[in-house]
């Protein structure tokens, strides 16, 4: 098995992470769930709006942005936002390339993700998924997440 490195995101991971993006988020993400229920949003299918969403950070936050190496090839991401006037780190994206998951990618970065949120001298971290993220809802709590609230996002055509 590839030995698994997390490091900081660099310019040239990009096509990497929008890759793994694609690929990963299917049936874990909002913009699919739009998609769905009204359609092409902007005529952009759902993996094109989530591409733009995870573009958005790596251009405005890419220094709090780490990738897993495994063989100098990128499996997997965590995109950070940092609300410093709240003390609060924001894990906003995490993915990781399907033939890659389930040999613990996740829990590195998000356990980098929160060495980070330290780093910067934060007190807490927000993080949040879908109803339809099983994974997600074991993975959290088991890295002592507790449940905050629940969102219910409604949409509708003007």
């Amino acid at each position: 098995m590839a030995q698994i490195a997390v490091r900081k995101y660099l310019k040239r991971d990009r096509e990497a992470v929008l890759r793994i993006t694609a690929e990963s988020f299917e049936g874990f993400c909002l913009e699919e769930n739009m998609e769905i229920l009204i359609g092409r949003i902007a005529n952009k299918t759902w993996q094109e709006c989530k591409h733009d969403a995870i573009e958005y950070d790596l251009r405005n936050n890419a220094r709090h942005a780490f990738v897993a190496e495994a063989d100098g090839q990128v499996v997997g991401f965590v995109c950070t936002r940092i609300y410093r006037d709240l003390l609060i780190g924001h894990v906003a994206n995490l993915a990781i390339a399907k033939d890659h998951q389930r040999r613990g990618i996740g829990k590195m970065l998000l356990q980098q993700a929160l060495i980070h949120f330290r780093e910067c001298g934060l007190k807490y971290t927000r993080i949040e998924t879908l109803e339809q993220n099983f994974k997600a809802q074991k993975l959290y709590p088991a890295f002592g997440f507790k449940e905050i609230g629940r969102l219910i996002y409604y949409m509708r055509d003007l």
